[in-house]
């Protein structure tokens, strides 16, 4: 234990100096040096003698040397800095994983959402043949190989989404003075491997495969209670498998005849749609009101729809342990239970209904989403109405 009185027979240079607690015994040394215009003070673990002392002077020489180089990282001497919030979290020899890893803790503590944050953790996992990489190192031929190794792999959209990670963690190294481009910045991947377009050339968009009315009726006619009211009702509605799991009975009017869409089940998370336009009325049937008020009938849970152990059901489950069946028994070649509001909407489309109508009841912010997805059924309605006027 070091007094201050005791600590006056030790010497110190200039910028190292021995702090004191409110008892006058000493408890820590402590550098001072200027870096980027801002006076900084931080404690160093060195014991407090003469040879602690020592050793602080030569740290703060190599400090104050680095900075003059332009080669100082706080992070390397002070990873646990108050500062690294005015200077970076920059370290000498920063990997890939180090500012990927750091993107989504940061993302995390923005409160986004579990979904976003799940895609993000997905993206990182993809990368990791990247992961020891120093951001110093990392170039564009890099890239390259990594496109190229990967297309075999995955989807050339899954690669798009891991390098839009990629280069949104790297421009915390351009702010953190790391790298001065980023070397993902303007890197396209159609450069490099085959990218298949979304929509033909009968601009039939590949990712919209709707049942016809004669493969939903076989869909139906091969379910019953809980399994059939789910189908029929996002059949007539067209709602997403994450807002039919969060339907609550609130949101269900039978005297009306609509239901509003709050709310959604997203990675066993409930919570808000995504956008003010995903708040949404939509009407229903007196026959699908009729389905609804029977579920509703069966328990007291908030929810509409339960499954057979009275539990609230779990979109991926469904598909896999009760929609998959159902499309077996039917004959139906299979297709993803989103199919169904993709039925919804060209059905509807089919009818000329209003596209501005249609946008707002599939929960879109404008028909924009609808020609991109669904502009040959579009076009098809429209010819078809010119050959019924022109007759």
């Amino acid at each position: 234990m070091i007094t201050r009185e005791k600590s006056e027979k030790l010497k110190t240079d200039r910028g190292v100096s021995i702090r004191f607690n409110a008892n006058d015994i000493a408890s820590g040394i402590q550098l001072a040096f200027t870096f980027k215009g801002i006076l900084c003070r931080e404690t160093v673990g060195f014991t407090i003698s003469q040879n602690g002392l020592n050793a602080a002077s030569n740290l703060l020489g190599e400090i104050k040397n680095k900075i003059a180089k332009g080669t100082f990282f706080y992070a390397d001497y002070f990873p646990k800095s108050k500062k690294l919030k005015l200077f970076g979290g920059a370290v000498t020899g920063a990997t890939v994983k180090d500012y990927v890893d750091r993107y989504i803790e940061n993302a995390e503590e923005r409160g986004l959402a579990p979904s976003t944050i799940t895609g993000y953790k997905k993206s990182r996992n993809g990368l990791k043949p990247l992961w020891l990489v120093e951001v110093t190192e990392l170039d564009q031929l890099m890239l390259v190989n990594f496109v190229k190794a990967s297309s075999g792999k995955v989807k050339a959209k899954t690669i798009s989404n891991r390098l839009s990670v990629l280069r949104s963690a790297l421009d915390d190294a351009i702010i953190d003075k790391l790298i001065i481009q980023n070397p993902v910045a303007g890197f396209k991947i159609s450069k490099h491997i085959k990218v298949e377009s979304n929509v033909n050339a009968r601009k039939q968009h590949n990712a919209v495969t709707p049942f016809s009315p004669n493969e939903i009726e076989k869909i139906v006619g091969a379910c019953e209670g809980t399994v059939k009211a789910i189908i029929q009702f996002c059949n007539a509605t067209g709602v997403r498998s994450s807002e039919w799991v969060a339907l609550k009975k609130q949101d269900v009017c039978l005297i009306s005849l609509e239901v509003t869409i709050y709310e959604a089940v997203v990675e066993k998370q409930t919570k808000g749609t995504k956008t003010m336009s995903g708040r949404r009325s939509i009407p229903i049937s007196r026959e699908v009101a009729e389905l609804l008020e029977e579920e509703m009938n069966m328990h007291d849970s908030d929810y509409v729809f339960l499954n057979s152990k009275g539990e609230h059901w779990n979109q991926d489950s469904f598909r896999k342990h009760q929609w998959s069946k159902v499309l077996k028994k039917a004959g139906v070649k299979y297709r993803y239970p989103y199919q169904l509001r993709h039925t919804f909407a060209t059905r509807n489309i089919s009818e000329g209904i209003n596209l501005w109508k249609l946008t707002k009841l599939m929960g879109h912010k404008s028909p924009q989403q609808l020609y991109q997805h669904y502009g040959n059924f579009i076009d098809a309605y429209e010819k078809k109405s010119k050959r019924g006027n022109a007759a």
